[in-house]
C-alpha cells in the first residue's frame, strides 16, 4: 500500500492537472477575444474609409484631406495601411501595392487575412461597397504590434499564474503535507518511546479532530491489552496463591511417609495429590476460557451429544458411590465453539452438581436444541445457592459460606467465562421441587452452512 505522503500527492496532482487544462484553454480564449477586439477595430477603420468614396463624374474619389489621410494611418505602435479600388481595378487611393488581389466575390462578407508586406507581418480586412450603382473594394491591414504586445502581457500573466500555482504546489508538498502529517509522525514517536508495559490510554483531545477515531480505536486496544495483562497478572498470583498451599501440605505428607508408610499416611498424600490436579487443572481450563474470544475465530461446529456421551461413564461412578439417581436426557445439539472448552463446561457443572447432592438424592441434565439455541440444564436436590449468593459465586475463588467439599470457587467462574466466550447465557434457579440448584445454559445453536464452510 502507498504511503500517506504519497497518496496525498496523487490528489493533487489531478487538480493541478485539470487547473493547468484550464489554464491553456484561458489563454486560448483570450488570444481569441483579442484577435476578435483588434479586428473589429480594422473593421470599423475598413468602415470608415468606404464613407469618404464618392461618386464624380467619370470615376470615384476619396473625400479626404491630407490631413485626414494622415489621422487615419496615425497609431503609436503599429503601422496602418489602406486601398480603395473600383471594380474594373482602378486605384481610388492608397497603397497600391498593398496584398493581396481583390479576388472576392461582391456579395461576400468582410473577410480577414494575415500577409507580409515590405517585410512585415500584417492582418488586414477587405470588404466591397457599392455607391451610384458603383462598386469598389477597401482593404485596410495593421502590423502586429498592439497585438503582440498585448499576448505578450497576456502570456506574462499566465506564466505568472502557472509559476504561482508551482510556488503553491512546492509549499503544499514541502510545507503543508508534512505539517499536516507532523501530528501522526508525533503520534507515532509517543507510541515507539513506550516500553511494552505501558498501555496507558491516548488522549484524544491531544490529536487533530481527524485522527481522533484511530486514537479512539487504538485506545480499544490498549484497553483489551491492559485487561488482558490484567487477567494474565491476577491468574499468576491466584495460581501461586492457591498452588502454594496444597503444595506445601503435599510436602509435609511426603516427608512424613518415611521408608515404610502407612495406608493411612498413602491415603492422604493421594487425596493431597488429587486436589492439586485438580486445581492445576482448573486454573488452567480458566486461563483457557478467558481466552476463549480469540479461540472463537477459529470456532467448529460441535455436537453435545456425542461430547456427553464419552464423559457419561465417569459420572455414572461419582453417582454410584453416593447411590445418586442419574438422569441424562440429551438430543443433537450443535454449537459453533471450542470443544475443549465446552467439556469443560459440561463437566464443571455435572462434578458440581454430583459432589452437592446428598446420598440418595438426584441429578438431573438435559441437553436439546430449540428455536436456534442449545439449552444445556443441570439440576440437583442438594442445599441450592441462596438468592442473595448466586452473584457472588461466579467470583473466582469465592465459595459460599458452609460450603462442603474441598473445591476452591473456580467451577462457576470457569463455565462463566466459557458461556461469555460462546456468547451465551447463564441462569441460576431453583428446582420446582422448591429445593437444590438448576443451571441453565443457553448457546446459540451453529447455523447448518457452517459445517459445509468448513469443509470447503
Amino acid at each position: 500500500m502507498p504511503s500517506l505522503r504519497r497518496r496525498l500527492l496523487r490528489a493533487l496532482l489531478l487538480p493541478v492537472v485539470i487547473t493547468l487544462m484550464g489554464g491553456v484553454l484561458a489563454h486560448r480564449t483570450a488570444i481569441d477575444v483579442i484577435g476578435a477586439a483588434y479586428d473589429a477595430s480594422l473593421l470599423n477603420l475598413a468602415d470608415g474609409v468606404a464613407e469618404r468614396i464618392r461618386a464624380g463624374e467619370s470615376r470615384l474619389q476619396m473625400d479626404m484631406a491630407d490631413g485626414g489621410v494622415a489621422l487615419l494611418r496615425s497609431d503609436t505602435v503599429d503601422t496602418i495601411f489602406y486601398r480603395v479600388r473600383d471594380d474594373d481595378g482602378n486605384l481610388v487611393a492608397g497603397d497600391g501595392d498593398l496584398p493581396p488581389p481583390d479576388a472576392i466575390s461582391v456579395d461576400a462578407p468582410p473577410g480577414y487575412f494575415d500577409t507580409d508586406y515590405h517585410g512585415k507581418a500584417i492582418r488586414g480586412v477587405r470588404l466591397h461597397r457599392m455607391i451610384d450603382d458603383r462598386g469598389f473594394y477597401v482593404t485596410v491591414a495593421e502590423t502586429l504590434g498592439k497585438r503582440q504586445a498585448a499576448l505578450e502581457r497576456l502570456l506574462l500573466g499566465f506564466v505568472a499564474a502557472i509559476a504561482g500555482l508551482v510556488v503553491a504546489v512546492v509549499a503544499i508538498v514541502r510545507i503543508a503535507i508534512p505539517s499536516g502529517l507532523s501530528p501522526l509522525a508525533n503520534l507515532s514517536a509517543r507510541l515507539a518511546a513506550r516500553d511494552g508495559e505501558d498501555l496507558s490510554l491516548i488522549d484524544p483531545a491531544s490529536v487533530p479532530l481527524e485522527l481522533r477515531t484511530l486514537v479512539e480505536a487504538l485506545n480499544t486496544v490498549l484497553g483489551r491489552m491492559a485487561s488482558a495483562q490484567a487477567l494474565q497478572r491476577s491468574f499468576l498470583q491466584n495460581a501461586a496463591h492457591q498452588l502454594r498451599t496444597p503444595l506445601a501440605n503435599l510436602q509435609i505428607q511426603v516427608e512424613l511417609l518415611g521408608t515404610s508408610p502407612a495406608a493411612d499416611q498413602l491415603e492422604h498424600v493421594t487425596r493431597a495429590t488429587v486436589r492439586v490436579t485438580r486445581l492445576a487443572n482448573q486454573l488452567l481450563a480458566l486461563a483457557r476460557a478467558e481466552a476463549g474470544e480469540h479461540l472463537m475465530v477459529d470456532a467448529t461446529p460441535i455436537d453435545l451429544a456425542p461430547l456427553i456421551d464419552d464423559m457419561l461413564d465417569d459420572w455414572l461412578i461419582q453417582a454410584d458411590r453416593k447411590q445418586i439417581d442419574l438422569g441424562v436426557h440429551r438430543q443433537s445439539a450443535r454449537v459453533a465453539g471450542d470443544g475443549t472448552l465446552l467439556r469443560e463446561l459440561v463437566a464443571n457443572l455435572m462434578d458440581n452438581a454430583l459432589k452437592y447432592a446428598p446420598v440418595d438424592g438426584w441429578v438431573s441434565l438435559h441437553c436439546t436444541a430449540h428455536a436456534g439455541e442449545v439449552l444445556l440444564t443441570v439440576e440437583d436436590d442438594g442445599p441450592g445457592i441462596a438468592l442473595q449468593e448466586r452473584t457472588r459465586v461466579f467470583n473466582r475463588f469465592y465459595r459460599t459460606p458452609g460450603s462442603a467439599g474441598s473445591g476452591v470457587g473456580l467451577g462457576l467462574a470457569i463455565v462463566q467465562e466459557i458461556v461469555r466466550a460462546h456468547r451465551g447465557r447463564i441462569e441460576l434457579e431453583t428446582p420446582s421441587a422448591g429445593t437444590g440448584l438448576r443451571v441453565r445454559v443457553s448457546l446459540p445453536e451453529a447455523q447448518p452452512g457452517l459445517a459445509a464452510a468448513e469443509r470447503l
